[in-house]
């Protein structure tokens, strides 16, 4: 016999009591999930006001004509943008040290901030005011190019739309949210394509835009 003051319910009236609250909470979750997925996650950082507005000289359909609508998996980034710069694959395992120097051959000097052991932080300047004065990219060091290569992809995929990044050998590189005509201008400003293959979340996945960099 239950205790004074208690009361008993057959189990089937507590599930019914239990199971429109969980559905609740899941499709709550599922509801936020489904936003970010849409919208993208905010990164409050700004990107400079000096980008390249006209990125048609640096962009072709991919039947390579002139003058493509900036939109994913109608264009490509043309080879004249990597005009003597060596664009061939590599296979070799790199480090932070190979972005630094392909930066600083664009004439860029930025030192990076070492934020773990196989993740740094590199900070473009915007021209904003300080603290809100740099974009900031996070360079990953994985262990192999498959490695690399899903690292950047589930990321993007996290963050959600308007996030993109650039991927070469072992090394994955995260830029934050921004459209695709800014991230392509930014990459562009710097010959991120050059570099490593130019990838932009979309609403339901991560797109590699074709540019004088690729790897298998």
């Amino acid at each position: 016999m239950p205790p004074m003051g208690s009361a008993t319910f057959p189990p089937s009236t507590l599930l019914a009591g239990i199971a429109p609250r969980l559905a609740a909470g899941v499709a709550s979750l599922a509801l936020a999930v489904g936003l970010t997925g849409c919208v993208g996650l905010e990164s409050g950082i700004d990107y400079p006001n000096d980008l390249p507005s006209d990125l048609g000289p640096h962009l072709l359909t991919p039947e390579n004509a002139p003058d493509p609508p900036i939109k994913l998996n109608a264009m490509k980034i043309a080879p004249q943008l990597c005009d003597k710069i060596d664009t061939h694959p590599v296979n070799a395992k790199l480090n932070q040290e190979d972005f630094s120097r392909f930066l600083e051959t664009m004439g860029v000097r930025i030192q990076p901030k070492k934020a773990r052991n196989n993740l740094y932080w590199y900070d473009f300047p915007n021209g904003n005011d300080p603290p809100n004065n740099f974009v900031r990219l996070r360079l990953a060091v994985l262990d192999d190019e498959p490695h690399a290569s899903a690292d950047l992809h589930q990321s993007i995929l996290e963050h959600g739309p308007g996030w993109w990044g650039v991927r070469r050998s072992n090394l994955a590189l995260l830029a934050p949210k921004a459209g695709l005509h800014d991230a392509l201008a930014f990459a562009i400003k710097y010959r991120l394509p050059c570099w490593g293959m130019f990838t932009y979340g979309g609403i339901d996945d991560a797109y590699v835009v074709p540019g004088p960099y690729s790897e298998l």
